[in-house]
């Protein structure tokens, strides 16, 4: 689903696992991944075309979550900064970079499974095991939408009370 909906997920996952994964490598994790069918509609001219390629499969997600730990980490300093004006105490170790972008790239190819069929999970086999239709995109959208507008009350409400946010 190339929609900022991902983001809603990523918001959530985010407030509930902050205890164990990085926020920035997951919200980022959970978008990045788009980049991809962007991509591949910016280039190929053609909106009917299959866009979710390598990257929609759990093998392009453990080398795209490398990548994107890879930078994270040479910003590192900058993304704690920001962190602790947001009242967030976090490590930046490669493997926790890496381990959190996973967890939100799996969750996002998971879900785009669900609705297209041009995404191969088990790349280099074409077939999509999870496909149910793109009837799937709205309700999810939705509900990924909410999950956001949640992810943000309970970073709201960590912050408000002083709840200390760290890993």
């Amino acid at each position: 689903m190339f929609t900022v909906a991902h983001l809603g997920l990523g918001i959530f996952l985010s407030a509930l696992t902050l205890n164990f994964f990085n926020f920035w490598a997951v919200l980022l994790g959970s978008f990045a991944v788009d980049l991809e069918p962007l991509f591949l509609i910016f280039f190929r001219h053609c909106f009917k075309c299959p866009h979710h390629g390598f990257f929609h499969s759990i093998l392009g997600a453990i080398l795209g979550s490398l990548i994107l730990a890879l930078i994270l980490r040479l910003v590192r300093e900058k993304l704690n900064k920001l962190s602790l004006k947001i009242k967030i105490s976090q490590p930046f170790s490669f493997l926790n970079l890496f381990f959190s972008s996973l967890f939100s790239w799996i969750f996002h190819i998971f879900f785009d499974g669900l609705a297209y069929d041009d995404v191969s999970l088990f790349w280099p086999l074409q077939k999509n095991f999870l496909f149910i239709g793109e009837k799937i995109y709205w309700p999810a959208t939705i509900i990924f939408s909410i999950f956001g507008l949640l992810g943000i009350l309970i970073f709201y409400k960590r912050i408000r009370t002083g709840d200390k946010m760290k890993v």
